[in-house]
């Protein structure tokens, strides 16, 4: 009976809230539990020789045949290393879910392989050193956008270096701890080290501290029973003992997830300390990975290519807790997941940063926002409504029209192959379906009828535009409902090449006024909300034509946001930090909860947050155009 109600308590919510295995699953465990100690019964029995005889008989074939002592002293360690592992493992186990200390995974088994192999001074010497190495250098790798295997590679060279001056340094000054360093397991010291770099960058020096102390305690005492010489000849002498803390393992995550000291960490540094922040959830399209079913329109490029690891540093710098999640078919459970403890008193919520596009299909614009929406997460961006008025070109097009605004004009094939063959003006050929995707300029029959054929062989949809005979400008609004004051950022001239924009200073003072009036009127009639693109073409004249507008901008400092706000003299955690606090802000003042439908932000509130980051316009007057 006590068994099925602790068992229906936690079901009932008392212990952490997630799926559970079935009671019938946990009595067989709980018998694979108690086979161990039967076989212990059996070899006591034959030991002392009392007890029927049939049962003496099958204790004494188990004293004989399933025992490891008749392993060599030579290797007898290599066997103890198997056997004391699920013990270890269960020490972790209860470290992090009933203790609630968190620790750097499981390497606290590693950590006590070295102490073993060279001793706890040695081991500690090298970790210090190591660790703070990789700490110091760490972040500049990053930022010189160096991939994983590149960084591993250069710490495992680094370890190198310096076990090799432990070991010089171990003969000329005649010691033996210099000396043992260089005999601690390399593999060890180069995941320790990443793992203790990564906790440093994600959330603090002092959080670091703690766990990495914390992963050096748990490993000091799996050192320890290891060396207890009962605890070994136990284990050599009953191997089948290993399936007792595999039950234990389930059966503390079972009722035991308690987490009682989770919240405690008394080197607390940047992340802690900003209690009262949200954590921001970076969503991003990194992988080109296929889905099950490809279907059309996959994730272009542009959204790939995107570097946002230097924004991500940023708001780390600010004291944000930062995740970055793929926007794949995993997203949903990994936000609601990250959402579950963001939330109450002790939190400052979540809010999603979404620089994605979408995965694939004609609606994977509003996929982001629309996981957001059904799991009540705050997130940068168009609502899910938005993408359709955008979504499709002719609609986008349409709509643009409705609200009395001059926006290029599709034309038909003959329409088309009649102005190139008069040499009038260049088109350019656009999917229907996501203005995202990349566009091919043609200026040749030949050319048309190329890009006609691969669009053909890809079944999509196409539209052929005229480009107008004027300057191509780029607009960055980080706000469409803001006035122009606390949100324009610098013109961008689009270029060919490898630098696609650049600033754009040949409009004059009252050109320039009309240009982002006319973008920010575009952005509005298409409901965009937070950073958005809007490409245009503005004359000598002073006549504008809205080319497309992109409500969804990675935050890279290739992108245009990017382009803009460097020329603006901000960095893009300026910018990120605002869209952020903008969520919030509205989300309060909306007079909801942060776990309730995400609400529409008032214009008032944003303005507000906006206008912190904008103050260059008064101090920098070289960064006007």
């Amino acid at each position: 009976m006590t068994f099925l109600t602790l068992n229906n308590s936690a079901r009932n919510g008392t212990l952490r809230d997630r799926d559970r295995i079935t009671t019938q699953t946990l009595y067989l465990l709980l018998a694979l539990g108690l086979l161990p100690f039967l076989a212990m019964g059996l070899r006591l029995m034959a030991l002392t020789a009392m007890g029927p005889e049939a049962l003496i008989l099958a204790g004494d074939w188990l004293n004989q045949q399933l025992t490891l002592h008749w392993v060599s002293m030579a290797d007898r360690d290599v066997a103890l290393y198997i056997l004391t592992l699920p013990v270890a493992a269960l020490l972790i186990t209860l470290t992090r879910l009933t203790l609630g200390v968190r620790v750097l995974g499981f390497r606290s088994i590693l950590i006590a392989i070295g102490i073993q192999e060279i001793g706890l001074v040695p081991c500690l010497l090298l970790i210090l050193l190591i660790a703070g190495t990789v700490i110091v250098i760490r972040p500049g790798m990053r930022r010189s956008g160096f991939p994983l295997y590149a960084r591993v590679a250069v710490v495992l060279c680094i370890i190198a270096f310096i076990m090799l001056m432990g070991l010089f340094a171990g003969v000329w000054l005649d010691s033996v701890t210099l000396w043992s360093m260089a005999f601690f397991p390399v593999v060890i010291l180069a995941m320790l080290a990443e793992s203790v770099a990564a906790t440093v960058a994600r959330d603090g020096l002092g959080t670091a501290i703690w766990r990495t102390t914390s992963t050096i305690l748990l490993a000091l005492v799996i050192a320890g029973l290891n060396q207890l010489v009962p605890l070994r000849e136990l284990l050599l002498f009953c191997p089948e003992l290993v399936l007792v803390p595999l039950v234990l393992i389930v059966f503390v995550s079972e009722f035991l997830d308690l987490r009682l000291f989770e919240g405690f960490v008394p080197f607390a540094g940047r992340a802690e300390a900003s209690v009262t922040k949200p954590r921001v959830v970076f969503v991003r399209n990194r992988f080109p990975e296929a889905p099950p079913r490809r279907i059309e329109g996959a994730i272009p490029k542009r959204y790939r290519r995107a570097s946002l690891q230097s924004t991500i540093d940023q708001l780390r710098e600010r004291g944000y807790a930062v995740d970055v999640l793929e926007a794949d078919a995993t997203l949903p459970e990994r936000l609601r997941s990250l959402a579950n403890g963001a939330f109450g008193p002790q939190g400052g919520g979540i809010c999603v940063l979404n620089c994605s596009g979408g995965i694939q299909g004609k609606n994977r614009l509003a996929q982001v926002p629309t996981v957001c929406e059904i799991l009540g997460i705050p997130h940068t961006g168009p609502d899910p409504a938005a993408p359709v008025l955008y979504g499709d070109r002719l609609q986008q097009l349409a709509h643009l029209r409705a609200a009395g605004l001059h926006c290029t004009e599709p034309m038909s094939h003959q329409d088309a192959r009649q102005a190139l063959t008069q040499g009038q003006q260049s088109l350019r050929v656009r999917p229907r379906i996501h203005g995202d995707q990349g566009t091919q300029r043609v200026t040749t029959l030949k050319q048309l009828d190329a890009a006609l054929k691969r669009a053909q062989r890809r079944n999509i949809a196409v539209v052929i535009e005229p480009v107008p005979k004027a300057e191509a400008i780029t607009v960055v609004l980080l706000n469409p409902n803001a006035p122009e004051r606390d949100n324009e950022l610098p013109l961008l001239r689009r270029c060919s090449g490898t630098q696609p924009f650049r600033s754009c200073r040949t409009l004059s003072h009252t050109h320039r006024r009309h240009v982002v009036d006319y973008a920010g009127r575009a952005a509005r009639v298409l409901e965009c909300r937070g950073p958005t693109r809007v490409d245009l073409y503005c004359s000598e004249s002073g006549v504008v034509t809205i080319s497309r507008v992109l409500p969804t901008e990675p935050l890279d400092k290739r992108s245009a946001v990017g382009v803009a706000a460097k020329l603006a003299g901000i960095s893009l955690g300026d910018i990120a930090d605002a869209a952020i606090q903008a969520e919030q802000i509205g989300d309060v003042q909306s007079n909801r909860s942060t776990q309730s439908v995400h609400p529409k932000k008032p214009v008032t509130d944003q303005r507000v947050t906006y206008r912190r980051i904008f103050q260059w316009t008064n101090s920098n007057s070289s960064a006007v155009l």
